[in-house]
């Protein structure tokens, strides 16, 4: 289940580049205030890095995976039926805010069961997993449905 919900965050990370057009038409925004809104994501990622280790070190990591995840999904609910840019913002917040500590604590939950030796692997799988599509064919993302149909 951990790895699902990291899936799923990981979904959200690059979600507004892949509607970035709508967006800016569907609240008439600026390119600045697109990247405003995909770049509050990472924001606040960063700066709940030292704060998840110690939200999963006190709540517990599955506390901390299931407020992870209740925040990541209410933020998402906000960003899908936002009426207007500020709640799209506030639920782009909320959906990093979630996300932030999803990671943290999937490998907090994993590392009793693990010797420390696979745990550097499990770190790496876990981040590297999500993106290899991408890396695995570099022209993917960039396709039209018709590349991709004809593959």
């Amino acid at each position: 289940m951990p790895a699902a919900i990291y899936f799923f965050s990981y979904f959200h990370r690059i979600a507004p580049a892949v509607v970035a057009g709508d967006l800016m038409r569907a609240f008439s925004i600026s390119a600045a205030s697109l990247g405003n809104l995909s770049a509050i994501y990472p924001y606040v990622f960063a700066f709940m890095a030292l704060p998840a280790g110690g939200f999963a070190d006190i709540l517990g990591p599955r506390w901390t995976l299931a407020a992870g995840s209740g925040t990541m999904g209410i933020g998402a609910i906000l960003f899908g039926l936002a009426p207007q840019f500020s709640a799209a913002w506030l639920g782009r917040l909320l959906v990093g805010l979630g996300a932030s500590v999803i990671l943290i604590a999937s490998l907090r939950l994993a590392a009793p069961r693990s010797s420390p030796r696979s745990r550097a692997g499990a770190r790496r799988s876990a981040t590297w997993a999500p993106s290899w599509p991408l890396r695995r064919w570099p022209c993917w993302w960039r396709c039209s449905a018709g590349g991709i149909a004809s593959w």
